[in-house]
C-alpha cells in the first residue's frame, strides 16, 4: 500500500495505533514496518499510509483495532503534591475515580506549583496541548513577596527570557501589587524552567505560589484544590474544536512576545542620573568646571 497525503478525518496509521494502546508511536511504526498491521484487508508495508479509525477496518496480527472510548477530566492539583512523568499515574489514581488505562497528564507541576491539570486517554488532545509548535498559552497567576513594580517586572522578563533560551512567553501582567505581595500573570507557550524561583528571588521577590489557572480553551474556575471532573459535552465540543485549528496551524500567539528586540540596546546599561545643577553651556555646566580644573593646574605653585 503506498502512502497518502493526511486529508480531513485520516490521519497516519501509527498515530491511530498509539491512540488505541499499542505502545509509542515508535514502537507502532515497527508493528508497521514488520507488517503486522493491514488496512481493509490489505498489508501496509510503508509508514506514510492514512486511515479514518472510524470507517476503515485496522488489524494487528489479524486482530481488529478497537478504538477506546475518549474521556477528558480536569483536576486541580493541591499544593505539596508532585506530579512529574514518574508520580503522574498515582495522582491519576487518587483524584479520578474509576480505571484509566494509558493516560496522559497535561502539564508538570511541582510540589510547590498547584493548580489546573488535564487528564485524558486523547493522545493526539494530549499532545497538541502540550508541544509548543501548536502555541497553546498556558497561564499561571504567580504570588510574589513584596510589591513588584514594572521595572522590577521587566527585569524578570529579561532574565526569563534567556533563562528560557529564547523562550516564548508574554510580558508579565501585575493583577495587585501592595506592600505585602504582588499578583502577577504569567502566560507561557511552553514549559516554564525550574530557575524562575531563583529568578524571582534574585530580584527581592520570592515565590510564595504558583497556579496554574488555563491550558488553552480549558479553566480551572471554581474546582476546589484536590478535586476533578468531567469535562462537559460542549467543553468537549470546544477543546475538539480548538485542538483540530491548533493541528490546522490556525492557533497564533495572542499577545505579543517578550523578545530580545524590545529590551533595548542599552538594556544593561548602568541607569542614567542627571547633574543635579548646571547645564551645557551654563557656568556651571561641564565646560566651566573643566577650565577652572585647568586653570588650577597651570597657577600650582612650585
Amino acid at each position: 500500500m503506498q502512502p497518502e497525503t493526511e486529508t480531513p478525518g485520516k490521519e497516519r496509521i501509527q498515530k491511530i495505533l498509539a491512540r488505541a494502546g499499542f505502545g509509542s508511536r515508535r514502537a507502532c511504526e515497527e508493528l508497521i514496518v514488520d507488517g503486522r498491521v493491514t488496512l481493509n484487508g490489505e498489508t501496509v508495508s510503508v509508514l506514510g499510509a492514512t486511515a479514518d479509525a472510524s470507517r476503515d477496518t485496522i488489524a494487528v496480527d489479524g486482530e481488529r483495532v478497537r478504538m477506546p472510548q475518549f474521556s477528558y477530566w480536569i483536576a486541580n492539583k493541591p499544593e505539596g503534591v508532585a506530579v512529574s512523568e514518574r508520580d503522574a499515574e498515582r495522582f491519576v489514581q487518587d483524584v479520578i475515580p474509576g480505571e484509566h488505562p494509558r493516560v496522559f497528564t497535561v502539564g508538570r507541576l511541582d510540589k510547590g506549583s498547584c493548580g489546573l491539570m488535564f487528564v485524558t486517554n486523547d493522545g493526539r488532545v494530549a499532545n497538541i496541548l502540550t508541544h509548543p509548535r501548536y502555541k497553546v498559552p498556558k497561564s499561571y497567576r504567580l504570588t510574589l513577596k513584596g510589591e513588584v513594580t514594572y521595572a522590577t517586572a521587566a527585569q524578570i522578563e529579561r532574565a526569563l527570557y534567556y533563562s528560557m533560551n529564547a523562550g516564548r512567553f508574554e510580558r508579565l501582567r501585575i493583577l495587585k501589587s501592595s506592600g505585602s505581595r504582588s499578583l502577577v500573570r504569567l502566560t507561557a507557550y511552553e514549559g516554564l524552567p525550574g530557575a524562575l524561583r531563583d529568578i524571582c528571588l534574585k530580584y527581592g521577590h520570592s515565590l510564595k505560589l504558583m497556579e496554574r489557572m488555563r491550558i488553552g480553551p480549558l479553566h480551572m474556575h471554581e474546582l476546589p484544590p484536590g478535586a476533578s471532573r468531567k469535562l462537559h459535552k460542549h467543553e468537549i465540543e470546544e477543546l475538539t474544536e480548538y485542538c483540530n485549528k491548533a493541528e490546522a496551524g490556525e492557533i497564533d500567539y495572542e499577545r505579543e512576545l517578550v523578545s530580545s528586540q524590545k529590551f533595548g540596546r542599552d538594556a544593561h546599561a548602568p541607569e542614567f542620573k542627571p547633574k543635579k545643577q548646571g547645564r551645557r553651556g551654563s557656568a556651571g555646566g561641564q565646560k566651566a568646571v573643566s577650565r577652572r580644573v585647568q586653570a588650577k593646574k597651570r597657577f600650582r605653585p612650585r
